[in-house]
């Protein structure tokens, strides 16, 4: 094993090497179900997220496949588009997109002399919205960007195929001036006129709704491994994301419903204050007849930071709610909370009692604050970067900080520092103006950027082998199993020219097959991408 795993090395290191290097961060999005319809009396997750249009008519958006190219028979000429979206792109504006591919799964089999000119071109929209019956698909305002998508390799039903390199149009979407992080992205996959032929010159591919028809060789089921998927390996040179504390939830104030948050939590020594109040209190009341400790917990939803970023700076902004002399110091220890997607918080869980990161930073305020005014805690990039590195992160994911106070002993100061909460009501007594202010919410600032794989001896120390087996292999197919069976993984078998000959995306699982049957016998490598882990695996196919 370790001699095959050398030789792989060896052969194919000047091939993925540059791969390795660029390729830091891994985004994979599948089509999700949009609405449910009533089939008979039973309830069907259907999606609009993939269409399918023939000639100047959308067809029905809820079928079990969809078709792209053209249709050339004399009797039957049509041109036949599709649109698909993927929703919640966790790609920050300005990374730099290395590669980009949709995976799409066969529902007929397919000759190699059945040629589809198919061309993809992204819709140039900011944040896409989904497809409906009432709006051509190749209507939409399109990127400059496309891809010639000539597919003349033959189909296995069932199979996964992917589409040539589409990086440059998913990089003109991510350029937008209105691009943000968590927005939705289409793709239309647009047939032209062929002309006449005897072949169908297009190609069939599971929707969303793949019932698998047992007259094609299916099993009846719906395979939500095989609806479309979008695969984007992007790198991030520098990026920054500030994200506020947000809304969740109203209550009714005397017949006014208020927008609050339990985002952001106050606990008093053992006990949960209210979870809704103009401030939050960090630190230590030390007048004798008043000793408290006091902790605050700040939850941030939907971070868009990749797991393995390289945390550069981070920090928590906060506005004071009162002023306080440089006299008036406090203590306070900020942690995150050791979660890979943290809740938000309750009336009946203690802050404290959440787990803690190693890491902490002192925030030691000894500085004059003046009301109102904003104040940023020391750089906490050890304590973030400790929760993105953790196994179960994703990008998306929420994270929470927690700051501890501390008892400092008996004090004519009141060692703590009040700062403004989501529900800010700026007091008029307090020269406030009795209105809230959505601007002085807690926010996180974070910078960050692709870890540092620049040179290739550090990329190949991060490959590991694979668990392939039989190998060599003669039967129809080769197993591959993984380390962690909770993570997606991507594999890619490969010959000894360089091409991706099979291609196969995991959601989970101990292990995947992979089909050899047709494969000429030779040399090949397994590549496989779980989390940000690298495997690497020769294997001989008879």
């Amino acid at each position: 094993m370790k001699q095959l795993y050398t030789l792989a090395l060896i052969s194919l290191s000047l091939l993925l090497a540059p791969q390795l290097q660029a390729q830091n961060f891994l985004l994979t999005r599948s089509i999700i179900v949009t609405d449910t319809i009533d089939n008979g009396g039973v309830a069907l997750a259907v999606s609009s997220d993939d269409a399918e249009q023939e000639n100047d008519e959308i067809d029905a958006l809820h079928d079990d496949d969809l078709d792209a190219g053209w249709e050339g028979a004399p009797e039957d000429q049509n041109i036949l588009t599709t649109g698909l979206r993927f929703r919640s792109i966790e790609i920050t504006a300005g990374a730099r997109i290395d590669s980009a591919f949709i995976v799409v799964y066969a529902h007929e089999g397919k000759s190699s002399d059945d040629i589809a000119q198919i061309t993809i071109a992204g819709c140039a929209e900011d944040d896409a919205g989904t497809f409906t019956e009432s709006a051509l698909i190749d209507a939409r305002s399109r990127t400059s960007a496309s891809v010639l998508w000539e597919v003349d390799e033959e189909w296995e039903i069932w199979e996964p195929y992917r589409t040539p390199d589409i990086r440059s149009i998913v990089q003109e979407i991510v350029d937008r001036s209105g691009w943000k992080t968590s927005n939705d992205m289409a793709f239309m996959l647009l047939g032209q006129n062929q002309g006449p032929s005897d072949f169908e010159n297009a190609r069939e591919f599971e929707s969303f709704e793949n019932i698998s028809d047992p007259e094609d060789g299916g099993d009846g089921q719906n395979h939500p491994e095989r609806v479309p998927q979008l695969i984007v390996y992007y790198s991030v040179e520098s990026a920054f994301v500030e994200i506020p504390v947000m809304f969740t939830d109203t209550i009714d104030d005397g017949g006014v419903k208020l927008a609050v948050s339990s985002d952001d939590a106050e606990q008093q020594n053992d006990e949960i204050d209210a979870l809704f109040d103009d401030d939050l209190d960090a630190g230590w009341e030390g007048a004798p007849e008043d000793q408290n400790i006091l902790t605050i917990g700040i939850r941030f939803r939907n971070i868009p930071v990749p797991q393995g970023s390289r945390i550069d700076s981070a920090f928590l902004v906060v506005y004071a709610h009162e002023g306080k002399s440089a006299e008036d110091v406090a203590l306070i220890t900020i942690v995150g909370e050791a979660s890979d997607d943290t809740q938000t918080f309750t009336e009946t869980a203690l802050i404290d009692a959440r787990p803690q990161t190693i890491a902490n930073i002192l925030w030691e305020v000894a500085e004059e604050w003046e009301i109102w005014q904003p104040y940023r805690t020391p750089d906490i990039s050890e304590v973030i970067e400790e929760i993105i590195a953790r196994d179960g992160w994703e990008a998306g994911n929420n994270l929470s900080l927690i700051l501890l106070g501390e008892n400092q002993g008996p004090s004519d100061f009141e060692n703590a520092r009040e700062f403004e909460s989501f529900e800010n009501i700026a007091d008029p007594e307090d020269g406030g103006d009795g209105q809230n202010h959505p601007e002085r919410v807690p926010h996180l600032l974070i910078y960050y950027s692709s870890p540092n794989t620049s040179a290739v001896t550090n990329v190949i120390t991060n490959v590991k082998p694979l668990i392939v087996f039989p190998n060599p292999v003669s039967q129809d197919h080769l197993t591959v199993q993984f380390e962690r069976e909770e993570l997606p993984a991507l594999v890619h078998l490969i010959d000894l020219n360089g091409q991706v000959v099979r291609m196969l995306y995991s959601h989970g699982g101990s292990e995947v097959h992979i089909p050899v049957l047709k494969l000429p016998a030779g040399t090949y490598v397994v590549r496989a991408l779980q989390g940000d882990q690298w495997y690497l695996q020769k294997v001989l196919v008879h």
